[in-house]
């Protein structure tokens, strides 16, 4: 995978295997999502959160996050008043971060460090224990909430895992953004057993989640 990559800027966090539509509303978005087509080839783009921004005539500024994720575009969706995308589906593939950021064309290119997905210390024992939790957290969920979050079968992967909870939880980006950047997959499991803990202490005391329904997830390697 090429380490250099326009830049899509999004309003959540994606993960790699996460499978999701994302609106192309701006004009740098969409000059991305036209260059990659017109080139050809794999449609791979740099997925990086928004910290902030405001949007100044045609131009949109933003403060984003150093580390993002790799996508790729399966679909696009067309405006039928000017064939401009309005919405792609991003299947999240790699982690990065941004090492250099070129602004001199009509949208954002980054050169990227690819970022490993080291086990760390205890990746297995720490999956045990994170499962046990992302199902209460799922029965407490449905208890409150119709349709509730319906688990399927969850991955054995311990950092296939990892991400799938991340994804499937309903967090803050900054929160978010903390898994993404995890150090490895024990950290990210241990930081996902806290961030559970909060939540169940929250449904707990105010219990008024709104339904929602397990993420779609890519059958691709993370990596």
């Amino acid at each position: 995978m090429d380490s250099r990559l326009p830049l899509l800027t999004v309003d959540t966090v994606i993960f790699p295997g996460l499978v999701l539509p994302i609106p192309v509303t701006d004009v740098q978005g969409r000059a991305v999502v036209r260059d990659l087509v017109e080139n050809g080839g794999e449609l791979v783009c740099g997925a990086l959160a928004v910290r902030d921004g405001y949007e100044l005539g045609e131009r949109v500024f933003r403060s984003l996050y150093g580390t993002g994720c790799a996508a790729t575009i399966s679909e696009i969706t067309l405006d039928a008043e000017d064939d401009g995308p309005v919405e792609v589906t991003l299947t999240g593939n790699r982690r990065f971060k941004v090492s250099e950021l070129d602004g001199t064309g009509d949208y954002l290119v980054a050169d990227v460090e690819w970022l490993d997905d080291d086990l760390g210390d205890d990746p297995l024992g720490t999956a045990m224990v994170a499962v046990k939790r992302f199902r209460k957290y799922a029965e407490a969920v449905s208890e409150i909430s119709r349709p509730g979050l319906h688990l399927g079968e969850l991955p054995d992967d311990p950092s296939t895992l990892s991400y799938l909870m991340s994804a499937a939880m309903k967090l803050m980006t900054p929160d978010r953004q903390k898994l993404l950047e995890a150090t490895d997959v024990t950290t990210r499991l241990a930081q996902l057993v806290g961030l559970i803990d909060n939540e169940l202490a929250a449904i707990t005391a105010l219990p008024s989640l709104p339904a929602f329904d397990l993420i779609s997830w890519s059958t691709l390697s993370p990596n």
